[in-house]
């Protein structure tokens, strides 16, 4: 610039204080926006799932066929306390665990393993007692 050439600016106006109100509640509504989803992605499915969890341990009785966190299907066999539970994973065979551990019922007051034991060993009797046995041939071709 020259000297006679001089710059000339408008001052800007004045900002007043209802605008200034308007820029801190607009600059506001992203957050709040973001916190809605977390809220209604995250953090509301989890309450649910722990919702459903809670009445799942209130419910289970003895007889419920149950799987544990683990991996280990079995019976509850006795409640012990609020806590701890027994659980029959075998005949004869019971386990001490924690009542937390148990990760879904799988059937409600399902009878003992012994009577499902009984229905498969009379129904795999019974289909094996028309067959007539063959003995296995080795390599030579003779009986083994």
């Amino acid at each position: 610039m020259t000297n006679s050439q001089t710059a000339t600016t408008t001052p800007s106006p004045p900002i007043t204080n209802n605008q200034q109100q308007h820029g801190i509640v607009g600059s506001l509504v992203p957050f709040v926006l973001i916190i809605l989803v977390l809220y209604f992605l995250m953090f509301r499915p989890q309450q649910k799932h722990e919702a459903k969890r809670r009445s799942l341990m209130a419910t289970l009785k003895k007889g419920d066929k149950v799987v544990t966190s683990s991996g280990i299907i079995g019976i509850l066999h006795k409640i012990i306390n609020e806590k701890e539970v027994s659980l029959e994973i075998s005949e004869n065979v019971r386990v001490r665990m924690l009542k937390s551990s148990i990760a879904e019922v799988l059937e409600k007051n399902s009878q003992l393993e012994k009577e499902d034991d009984k229905t498969t060993t009379a129904s795999t009797t019974s289909k094996s007692a028309g067959k007539k046995h063959v003995p296995a041939k080795n390599k030579t071709g003779v009986p083994s």
